[in-house]
């Protein structure tokens, strides 16, 4: 398909299609895929199921810090592409453009990453003798490539559905997980925490500090997505009301989804099982739960449902790539043809690259052999890890500036349509968590298997620490890069290039949106949804549809 020419001025652009329910469904989306299903086993086996539970309660705790700062900015000012168009406006246009770049290399990457992830899982079916890992692959990227190319409602729709059935899929988790725990097993008898023996795994102290550091990563990598609420803000309908019941459900549900789930499988395996530390799909801690109540079909569904929830994740990816790479294009920093959108609002050049991008992962993977895309997934999991660490980071001392810059022009605190809540507490707490949190991961990094061991640059260490040697470098020769040449060609000198926006400088009008007669619409619609415990079934519609 070739690309479209170059848009006039008047010819349309993003179209705002999102309800609530979508914006809630593409950030769970997101983040639900095989960092949950597939790794959290190894966090458990690795740290002991406390030790994976404190790393996935502070991360999560940095989550709320996050969402809650990007609310306030996506509520106030609903544009796409904010987590290049944010930190321009007020904190450096140099960080803007890396982060920008660095959001969307992270985006394109877990499509990647997750495309590589099913075709790991395909092989449960069928081997690797029999059909190469990469055409599973391809396969499944080709339907989620065509579907995006298609208006963003029918892109929410697909992702809605799909979420639906993880979703399910994780409840059903927990409801057997707790029946098992309370007696329906082998013993039949309670298991209370007999199985948090050890609670956190470690010879030693410092043993420990590695287990539970090294998780981390596997932490981000598993909640990457919580934040694409930001970046659909620009897409919704009504954004002042969307958006922070988006933010507002989305913190729960992920929050419930991950630690019910690390909770539940602690306390069902202890830490030295099989069913955590194997690679196999039928000895996955989900499918041990299942085959405790004879569901004997249970490996089949389980690996079902994760490559469900990996395409779902490769769903969101594609968004959240084609979305960045059009606002980089429409400020300056990426070229003109990728801020082409169709009539119905597509940036469909935009959408051809990311595909294009995965296509070369996927040839990748082939050439690396019969293992090809579990490289591949390892390599790329560290730096999606990263780039979200760093996304995170950003936007919450993005939020610290924007709000104190409305404060320094005189602005009412009451107009803000939504209010990050605990400012600026939670600020200081996620960007203290994530300080923490990147020092132990470096450390960690400086270990390959344990505490003695003495072996850098192997392989394993090479695929696990991606970020180090790539993603830092990267984001740094983003940010000086642009830093320098900018203000040489618009100011003629690099004297006072790192100067930060002043606050009296802050722009908060262009891109604000009233409400138009169709948005106050669904605010009454809102307002009027079913009441009363008579009425849940009434209830759960109505938060569906």
């Amino acid at each position: 398909m070739a690309l479209i020419s170059l848009p006039a001025p008047d010819e349309p652009k993003l179209k705002r299609r999102l309800l609530a329910r979508h914006l809630e469904m593409i950030a769970i989306g997101g983040a639900i895929g095989t960092g949950l299903l597939l790794r959290s086993g190894t966090s458990i086996a690795q740290a002991g199921p406390v030790g994976a539970l404190l790393c996935f309660a502070i991360v999560g705790l940095q989550v709320f810090g996050v969402i809650a700062g990007i609310g306030e900015m996506a509520t106030l000012l609903p544009v796409e592409g904010g987590f290049s168009q944010f930190p321009s406006r007020f904190v450096h246009k140099s960080l803007g453009f890396a982060m920008g770049w660095t959001y969307w290399i992270t985006w394109v990457l877990t499509i990647a990453a997750e495309m590589a992830g099913i075709a790991n899982l395909m092989q449960y079916w069928v081997a690797s003798s029999t059909v190469q890992p990469w055409i599973w692959s391809l396969a499944y990227l080709a339907p989620i490539a065509i579907i995006n190319l298609f208006p963003v409602n029918g892109f929410a729709t697909l992702e809605f559905i799909l979420c639906i059935i993880k979703i399910l899929a994780i409840v059903l988790f927990l409801i057997i997980g707790v029946v098992v725990w309370f007696g329906a097993n082998d013993s039949r008898q309670p298991l209370w925490f007999t199985n948090w023996k050890p609670a956190m795994k470690g010879d030693n102290s410092v043993d420990l500090f590695l287990r539970i550091a090294k998780n981390f990563a596997t932490a981000f990598f598993a909640y990457g997505g919580t934040e694409l609420v930001g970046l659909t803000a620009g897409e919704a309908i009504n954004p002042r009301k969307s958006v922070p019941r988006a933010i507002n459900g989305t913190f729960y549900r992920v929050l419930i989804f991950y630690l019910g789930a690390l909770l539940v499988v602690g306390l069902i395996l202890p830490p030295d099982s099989e069913f955590l530390m194997s690679a196999d799909i039928a000895k996955s801690p989900f499918v041990y739960a299942f085959k405790t109540v004879s569901i004997s079909f249970a490996p089949d569904l389980m690996n079902a449902i994760i490559i469900i929830a990996a395409v779902s994740a490769s769903n969101s990816s594609i968004y959240a790539c084609a979305r960045t790479l059009t606002r980089l294009a429409e400020e300056g920093s990426a070229h003109r043809i990728f801020a082409v959108t169709t009539k119905h609002g597509v940036p469909i050049n935009s959408v051809l690259l990311c595909i294009l991008v995965s296509l070369i992962s996927i040839g990748c993977a082939y050439g690396a052999g019969p293992n090809g895309s579990t490289y591949v997934f390892s390599w790329l999991a560290g730096q999606i890890s990263y780039g979200v660490w760093l996304s995170w980071m950003v936007m919450t001392y993005t939020h610290l500036r924007f709000r104190n810059g409305y404060m320094a022009q005189g602005r009412k605190l009451e107009d803000l349509p939504y209010k990050s809540p605990y400012f600026p507490y939670m600020n200081y707490l996620s960007l203290y968590i994530g300080t923490v949190v990147f020092i132990c991961w470096v450390f960690s990094s400086l270990y390959t298997n344990g505490v003695d061991a003495g072996v850098f640059f192997d392989t394993n260490w090479v695929m696990a620490n991606s970020w180090m040697y790539a993603g830092i470098p990267l984001s740094l020769c983003l940010f000086f890069g642009h830093g320098l040449i900018y203000h040489r060609r618009a100011v003629g000198d690099t004297q006072y290039w790192w100067k930060l926006v002043p606050y009296d400088e802050m722009d908060f009008d262009t891109g604000r949106v009233l409400e138009t007669e169709q948005e106050l619409e669904e605010i009454e619609l809102t307002l009027q949804r079913p009441k009363g415990v008579k009425e849940w079934g009434r209830r759960i519609l109505f938060k569906l549809f």
